[in-house]
């Protein structure tokens, strides 16, 4: 049976993201989209199956994000006003674990096959989620990878005590039942096949989606050449592959990133001694603040305000790194405090293994010199907001455009990319991405919010002891129970139900405001100049709401008159994709 993504019933109604950033927070700043409210109601109510399908509109890889996205949704989420915010991450973690330990089979929609071919280079998230959408609009989509397994840095770069490899080859399994093609050991470039013979084999349009995998230099004296001196994506790649051998006895990783983690806990677990040298201090770090707490507790130590500036070497091997200590100055342009050397504070740190993981870049040799695409002074490929590049038909995003970025946002980067390769096929405008969207407004049920809203704690996930995780790539983050998920699902707010007061008809008893627990609808008294809200009947006077500040409780809606009434905003941001929901048999 097929039901349309967008209800038949409901008001289509066209809104400002401005509206959407304000009221529908957790939603608009996930880079992706997600119906973040939808798919948490339809846990509350026991729906996995339906939740993990509504996921799968706007995320192919919802398994992927739910054990590694860094979630910046839940940084938005308006629970965390007052109290902690939903553990949205979690909650997409349950789902995904439910459908795949009970072997749920989600079938592909079915679409009607175009003609017209796209070339994809490169099987990471931007890559595989551009083919996910190209193959649900149509299209007769070849994903070209130049390594033996699809996935990017899920892969390659993500340890398994993070990401089971068997929960990126699940979200894969759906992108190939859709139809997507991928060739494993097939890279694009000279002296191989390039992208003009893609072109020349019938190809509408390239998607380059090749990622950043070269790792940056240190550029000190003694780097280059020297035995135990490795990058950390080399490295992460190497025991990924199954190469569990220590890379020393003492390990040094230099820098502060999410790479800079992994590749530090990955060494402790592999060796006795692995720490991180760090040229600012810990609140400056940009790793994700809860992997720095995990570090800690498995005996990893940091060297904070300190900069390598010599590897010492003996016999060709790495014997020690000098440094030298740093001071903070006044802010750069990432806005933290520029780090700044002590004069005459140099010291010297004992260590066989080097690891650094500082940056990352993009490899663009397998352009060949002369083929023109305009790169940016950052290195990476020029495009435009629609991932345009200077090449016609040829479009390119994810970390090749943004640098070192998140799974999540390369799989915004594939929407985006999808869209313009549709328009660029179909000979319409690419346009930029809008102001405004279309929504549909849906008439929803007040459903009474339980009266202790605000004291359900936010629920704990178990972790694995810190005491077994020594020498193992055991998964860590062991995940929410049935019973924590729904109760952790009912502590949303439901940020996507507006209540509507129709002021003309309204009779201004002042009930409504009298009943509102957290003051979010007020009566005001136009003629008062001190503009104090006062919770009764005024002659000339108007209800005010503060959407911002609603939970959702359903007490205003026995007005006497009946001008309360609550909808459901439905934002269904890939809808031009997506024209069908998962066809059931």
């Amino acid at each position: 049976m097929n039901q349309a993504t967008i209800p038949k019933k409901g008001i289509r109604a066209l809104l400002d993201l401005d509206w959407l950033q304000q009221n529908i927070r957790c939603q608009h700043r996930c880079p992706a989209h997600m119906d973040v409210p939808g798919y948490i109601r339809l846990i509350s109510q026991g729906k996995y199956e339906e939740s993990y399908k509504l996921m799968r509109e706007t995320n192919p890889f919802p398994a992927v994000c739910g054990y590694v996205c860094p979630h910046p949704c839940e940084s938005k989420c308006k629970r965390g006003d007052f109290d902690r915010p939903v553990a949205i991450d979690a909650l997409k973690r349950f789902v995904t674990d439910y459908i795949f330990k009970n072997k749920i089979r989600i079938l592909p929609p079915k679409v009607k096959q175009r003609e017209e071919k796209v070339a994809v280079i490169g099987a990471g998230p931007a890559g595989l989620t551009a083919a996910n959408d190209l193959a649900g609009m149509g299209y007769k989509v070849t994903v070209f990878e130049k390594e033996p397994q699809v996935g990017g840095m899920m892969m390659w770069a993500i340890p398994s005590y993070r990401l089971p490899r068997e929960q990126i080859m699940f979200d894969v399994s759906h992108i190939l039942a859709r139809g997507v093609e991928i060739k494993t050991n097939t890279p694009i470039g000279s002296p191989g096949k390039t992208i003009p013979d893609l072109f020349r084999e019938g190809y509408k349009a390239v998607f380059i989606a090749v990622g950043a995998q070269k790792g940056k230099m240190l550029e000190i004296p003694g780097e280059e050449g020297t035995e135990g001196v490795m990058d950390c994506l080399e490295f992460l790649k190497n025991v990924n592959a199954g190469d569990t051998r220590s890379p020393g006895k003492k390990v040094a990783v230099i820098g502060g990133g999410n790479s800079a983690i992994d590749a530090v806990r990955t060494a402790k677990r592999l060796g006795q001694e692995a720490f991180i040298v760090y040229r600012r201090t810990r609140e400056e770090m940009p790793a994700l603040s809860w992997e720095i707490e995990e570090a800690e507790h498995e005996g990893v130590r940091f060297h904070f305000l300190s900069a390598p500036i010599r590897v010492i070497a003996e016999n060709g091997r790495v014997k020690a790194l000098e440094c030298i200590k740093m001071r903070l100055g006044k802010p750069d342009s990432s806005g933290r405090r520029r780090p700044e050397p002590i004069p005459g504070s140099e010291f010297t740190i004992e260590t066989d293994c080097i690891i650094t993981a500082i940056s990352q870049e993009a490899d663009l040799k397998f352009l060949g010199e002369g083929y023109g695409l305009e790169v940016t002074k950052w290195g990476t490929i020029a495009v435009n907001n629609a991932l345009v590049t200077n090449k016609d038909g040829v479009f390119a995003g994810g970390d090749v455009t943004l640098g070192p970025s998140t799974i999540i946002e390369c799989i915004a980067q594939g929407h985006t990319a999808a869209k313009s390769i549709d328009k660029y096929i179909r000979g319409e405008e690419i346009q930029e991405p809008k102001k405004k969207v279309w929504v549909t407004l849906l008439d929803n049920e007040f459903d009474l919010r339980e009266e202790n809203y605000d004291a359900v704690p936010r629920q704990k996930m178990e972790m694995l002891p810190v005491g077994d995780r020594a020498g193992t790539f055991d998964l860590v983050e062991l995940g929410l129970n049935e019973d924590q998920a729904k109760i952790e699902a009912l502590r949303c707010l439901k940020c996507d139900l507006s209540i509507n007061v129709e002021t003309n008809e309204c009779i201004l008893c002042g009930r409504c405001s009298m009943v509102c627990p957290v003051g979010a609808l007020k009566q005001v008294d136009v003629n008062d100049e001190g503009k104090e809200y006062r919770p009764f009947v005024s002659k000339d006077g108007i209800v005010i709401k503060y959407t911002d500040v609603c939970i959702r409780c359903g007490n205003c809606k026995d007005c006497p008159v009946s001008v309360i009434t609550l909808k459901r905003v439905l934002w269904k941001p890939n809808e031009e994709i997506n024209t069908t929901l998962e066809r059931e048999e």
